[in-house]
């Protein structure tokens, strides 16, 4: 078992330095669209006298694709392939958000912020990465931890965390998702034949797959809207429940469930012949 509970750098960036903050040092691992993502929360975090602290990243050398579990307090989570990679990776940053008055505080109880990755053999081949994540502090809530996992083949993912994004790219299995106050998106050219299960509140659903795969969707937004654009494949969906916030179709005539669930915002669902030939916002199918 890997654990990293290594009293963190502080990183705080005076208003005039934000705009002389650049992509210089880049970490070999990240992409870099990674790269912009994480100097643009550096940036945010600061401006709103948050501490935080990006721990080294552990380097695991896996199987196969691998499967990956994540259980996470709070916080983003992204799981994603990269087929360049030589190594799995697991990284993780911690935000404490008590604010500018106490900031000192703040930066001290980064302490309390704990994570492990830990890889285990799975059955029938291959590894299973399992992430944890926990504040052992009287005000939790004011904690978080962001996880992000890059490995060369992603098989299924589990994902567990409250307030916070979501995001799986690239996966071959089944994705079992469950957060709050965030999107989710899904996105692989990998056939999806497995069971798929998305949950969220205040948070879009991005699912985009190929028009290979299959599935029973049942998909609900609560205040929201459901949209689909379907270019490949059988495309079925007559049911009389459907509306505006509801869709139950089938693809391919698949008979695995495709369960989609959020508040507030839309679902959206795409079988495209690229799916993960998006930019950063997603306005249509």
């Amino acid at each position: 078992m890997l654990e990293r509970s290594v009293r963190p750098t502080l990183a705080f960036l005076a208003l005039p330095a934000l705009a002389a903050l650049t992509l210089t040092g880049c970490a070999s691992h990240r992409s870099l669209e990674d790269e912009v993502v994480h100097s643009r929360k550096s940036v945010y975090d600061s401006m709103r006298g948050r501490s935080f602290s990006t721990d080294e990243p552990v380097e695991l050398r896996t199987t196969g694709p691998l499967a990956v579990q994540v259980e996470n307090f709070s916080g983003d989570v992204v799981v994603r392939a990269d087929p360049k990679a030589t190594t799995t990776v697991v990284e993780v940053r911690r935000v404490a958000d008590l604010g500018f008055g106490r900031w000192d505080e703040g930066s001290d109880e980064l302490d309390d912020v704990k994570w492990t990755a830990t890889l285990e053999p799975r059955a029938g081949g291959g590894d299973t990465l399992q992430v944890r994540t926990g504040a052992d502090n009287p005000e939790p809530h004011f904690f978080r931890t962001e996880v992000l996992v890059i490995t060369p083949a992603l098989d299924t993912v589990m994902v567990r965390t409250t307030r916070g994004n979501v995001t799986v790219l690239e996966n071959q299995g089944a994705v079992d998702i469950e957060t709050t106050r965030g999107d989710v998106r899904m996105l692989t050219p990998w056939p999806v034949t497995s069971p798929v299960k998305i949950i969220t509140s205040q948070g879009s659903i991005d699912y985009r797959v190929r028009g290979e795969s299959r599935g029973a969707f049942d998909c609900a937004s609560h205040g929201g809207e459901v949209r689909q654009r379907c270019e490949f494949g059988k495309w079925s969906a007559m049911n009389a429940e459907n509306d505006h916030d509801r869709l139950l179709a089938t693809l391919n005539d698949g008979t695995n469930p495709v369960l989609l669930r959020t508040s507030e915002k839309n679902i959206r669902v795409a079988i495209v012949a690229d799916p993960t030939d998006v930019g950063r916002e997603i306005h249509d199918p």
